[in-house]
């Protein structure tokens, strides 16, 4: 299970571009803005740890530093794929800035990914065209792009990092309202370093290792699209900024998915009829009847028979 991540205890470094703050006055002309998230081609998984660190290479016996790297980029690779990474990010970012427009009235995930046919699509050349987001009522997107992801080693410590660029611009000319690179580490998180060594048998630790950190770079997007100085919208909602792990470990666009294929058909008997008992083959007795009533006038006095 995934921790809550408090801000406050969270490091997302510039990822050395331009950086520009969102100004409440323009989120106040945001009608309906689209999210898209997607991973670089040659974004990862890098694995730079014998490579990098003398000490680590020591350790190896009969591998050379760059098989070694390699062998472990291939064991993590399918680890977190990049539609789950990518997804992530978005639906965590999404999640806690939803309450507050216009971001409660962005285009659903299902329909951004329907027009730029990107549904459960791993492997995307270039830029989508954004373009295909107007006839929704998009007026602008909020793109986050993860740059390179991996393990390294810092300071003789292994660590998982992620970087990458996170904008928002207007449909109707590309002029930009934000742009932010981000970058974090496990490190920064404060979760202990990996062993390297068992990686290429069991990748599992890195998987967890790297959704915290693109967890932890979620809250702090979400607090960098959630500007305090607006006209027109609502203040900011309390706690913006902090993530809980949601019961359901899937993220919502795979719920969505999950759910379109099985859901039961509805119930097709009619509210008239009455489901027949086809597990008795006999006959139930019929119930008694009610004795009729008296018929006995009520001025009259009945008759008793064994009088004389």
């Amino acid at each position: 299970m995934i921790p809550r991540l408090a801000a406050t205890s969270l490091v997302l470094g510039l990822a050395g571009c331009a950086h520009t703050t969102l100004e409440g006055s323009d989120l106040d002309q945001v009608k309906r803005p689209a999210f898209v998230s997607r991973v670089a081609e040659e974004a990862g998984p890098r694995v730079s740890v014998y490579r990098s660190d003398s000490a680590q290479a020591a350790k190896l016996s009969g591998a050379t530093p760059d098989d070694a790297d390699r062998k472990i980029e291939e064991s993590i690779r399918p680890a977190l794929s990049r539609f789950e990474a990518a997804e992530r990010l978005r639906s965590h970012v999404s999640a806690a800035i939803q309450t507050e427009k216009p971001w409660s009235q962005a285009v659903p995930p299902s329909q951004v990914a329907s027009a730029l046919e990107t549904f459960l699509v791993e492997e995307a050349s270039g830029s989508p065209d954004y373009g295909r987001l107007r006839p929704l009522g998009a007026d602008s997107v909020v793109e986050f792009v993860i740059e390179g992801y991996g393990l390294r080693t810092e300071k003789g410590i292994p660590q998982t990092w992620v970087q990458g660029t996170g904008r928002m611009f207007r449909l109707a000319d590309g002029s930009e309202m934000w742009r932010s690179g981000f970058s974090a580490t496990s490190t920064e998180a404060g979760l202990a370093p990996l062993d390297p060594s068992t990686l290429a048998g069991d990748p599992r630790p890195f998987r967890d290792q790297l959704v915290v950190v693109l967890d932890s770079v979620s809250v702090r997007l979400a607090r960098q699209l959630s500007p305090t100085n607006r006209a027109g919208g609502a203040p900011t909602p309390p706690g913006t900024g902090e993530l809980h792990a949601p019961g359901d470990a899937r993220t919502p666009l795979e719920q969505e998915i999950d759910r379109s294929k099985s859901t039961p058909p509805p119930d097709a008997t009619t509210p008239t009829d009455v489901p027949v008992d086809v597990g008795s083959s006999k006959k139930k007795a019929p119930r008694p009847s009610a004795p009729p009533p008296d018929a006995t006038a009520p001025t009259e006095v009945p008759v008793d028979p064994n009088k004389k």
